[in-house]
């Protein structure tokens, strides 16, 4: 009797490769399972409402955290929308008083709102209207201030690095795509600007534009659609790093001295010297989402790098709602799907902000105006997705495991099976099928119990298991071992041939 054991699912999601060569510790396919426990899949955590929609029918536009750091503590979430169906603008909302209300109002309608934070104020830009500024997100000014002068410009991003306000992408009426501009340091919690000497250009003869700009340690980066540019203050010309950029500056994220991004390739890396490309075993997907990079958004936590692709058909089958999710410390990816579309997401730190408690958690908003947690379980490891707040709908969620295809024993000649025994977590009606030497697919058993074992019957040369669950659980897949005897007989027949 040989027995055969499988207890590391570490090496997350393989497309790339043939299911016969994966590595013993790869999958097939992962689907709202995670990598968190090492070695285990673990069911995903749901998502649950944090506050009554925004506005009906309407796209969260953007979202941003404002951390106050002195004096009164104006911290609190900002999130932007459309004002209805139509429209005629869009605003800006914060907490207060545990609902949402508006902070800055009338903005161009259906125009991307983007937040960054300077001595304690909120700068916007859209790329519309001139900068504006507030420092207690109730007031906000476009003119100067006696705290902070805004530049006579209307960029589309902006970002504060080495003590200066840099803003970047020109679209006002003397159109400057490749430009970028920078304040004086502060002085007495002032900052100055002298547009037509502080900027330089970012190779602008190359027919591409700046799509987002990037601090990164003693460096600027500065991306274009096909591009990523290295800058140092006071530098000529920036250096150009790769050939690679991204179209959806929302999709650059930074964790542990990491700068990550996305575009139609796939997610990059990078610290020093070149980029890397970190998605190819799952490039398939980010190849089915080649037309939604407008639509891609992203957002790291401590060991994830989290970006939503939207609605993707992979081997001819239909996904809505996806986020692929790369763990950091393994190098290892999975995905997990979800019953919204996710149109902006953000990180918040833990704290009540105007009457609404928030953990360290990832959120986003929806097409409907919403605001979720992700992530979220209850004390009682109930798992379940939020989908509809008013109405109190919660929904199971539908995890699947297609494992690598193991050869057995013998391999490639055929083994007998004998026995199955499955090791798992809150197994509460998790379904496992198999196939042998890729043939249909036959049920084996629902788990029920931290070991569940069974027969198994038939002549193989290699097994393959499906693995789903729609139980309001956190069940967890921790490993199998097998029992199988080698056709001794056919051997022994070989063998003489042999002779």
């Amino acid at each position: 009797m040989t027995k055969l054991d499988y207890y590391n699912f570490s090496g997350g999601m393989n497309t790339k490769t043939s299911p016969l060569i994966l590595k013993d510790n790869e999958c097939e396919l992962i689907i709202n399972y995670n990598l968190d426990i090492v070695g285990a899949l673990t069911k995903r955590r749901g998502m649950t409402n944090v506050v009554a929609q925004i506005v009906n029918n309407q796209n969260i536009l953007g979202l941003y955290f404002f951390k106050d750091s002195q004096g009164t503590d104006y911290s609190n979430i900002l999130a932007t929308c459309n004002d209805g169906t139509p429209g005629t603008n869009t605003d800006t909302y914060k907490f207060n008083g545990g609902i949402w209300s508006k902070s800055l109002e009338d903005d161009t309608l259906s125009v991307n709102q983007f937040f960054f934070t300077f001595l304690d104020s909120v700068f916007r830009v859209n790329g519309v209207q001139k900068v504006s500024v507030s420092a207690d997100l109730i007031t906000w000014t476009n003119v100067d201030t006696p705290d902070t002068t805004v530049p006579d410009l209307k960029p589309k991003y902006g970002c504060v690095w080495e003590d200066r306000v840099y803003v970047a992408h020109e679209n006002g009426t003397t159109k400057q795509p490749s430009r970028i501009y920078w304040s004086s340091l502060p002085s007495s919690g002032d900052i100055t600007w002298a547009i037509t000497t502080d900027f330089t250009d970012i190779n602008p003869d190359d027919n591409d534009f700046i799509t987002w700009i990037e601090p990164f340690g003693n460096k600027l980066l500065i991306f274009k659609n096909y591009g990523m540019y290295r800058w140092t203050f006071g530098q000529v010309e920036p250096d150009k790093i790769i050939d690679v950029g991204t179209p959806e500056g929302r999709t650059v994220k930074q964790l542990h001295g990491l700068c990550f991004w996305t575009n139609k390739d796939g997610v990059y890396i990078y610290s020093e010297g070149m980029p890397k490309l970190i998605s190819r075993k799952v490039q398939k997907w980010f190849d089915a989402a080649v037309s939604n990079t407008s639509s891609f958004r992203a957002e790291v936590d401590e060991d994830h790098y989290y970006v939503f692709i939207g609605d993707v058909t992979v081997d001819r089958i239909a996904y809505t709602n996806i986020l692929m999710c790369y763990t950091i410390s393994l190098d290892a990816w999975h995905i997990e799907q979800y019953p919204l579309p996710f149109k902006a997401m953000v990180k918040a730190r833990a704290g009540t902000y105007g009457g609404i408690t928030l953990t360290d958690s990832i959120y986003f908003g929806d097409n409907d105006g919403g605001f979720w947690k992700l992530h979220h379980t209850d004390s009682s490891n109930v798992n379940l997705d939020l989908t509809d707040a008013s109405a109190g709908t919660h929904n199971p969620i539908e995890g699947k495991i297609l494992t690598k295809e193991y050869p057995l024993a013998n391999f490639p000649k055929t083994s007998i099976l004998k026995m199955l025994y499955f090791f798992s977590g809150l197994p509460t009606g998790t379904k496992v099928n198999y196939r042998i030497d890729r043939g249909e697919w036959k049920p084996w058993k629902d788990l029920q119990s931290r070991i569940t074992e069974g027969g198994l019957s038939g002549r193989a040369r290699t097994i393959q298991f499906s693995i789903t669950d729609n139980s309001r659980v956190m069940s967890q897949i921790e490993g199998f071992s097998i029992e199988l005897e080698p056709e001794k007989g056919k051997l022994r027949k070989e063998n003489n041939e042999n002779d």
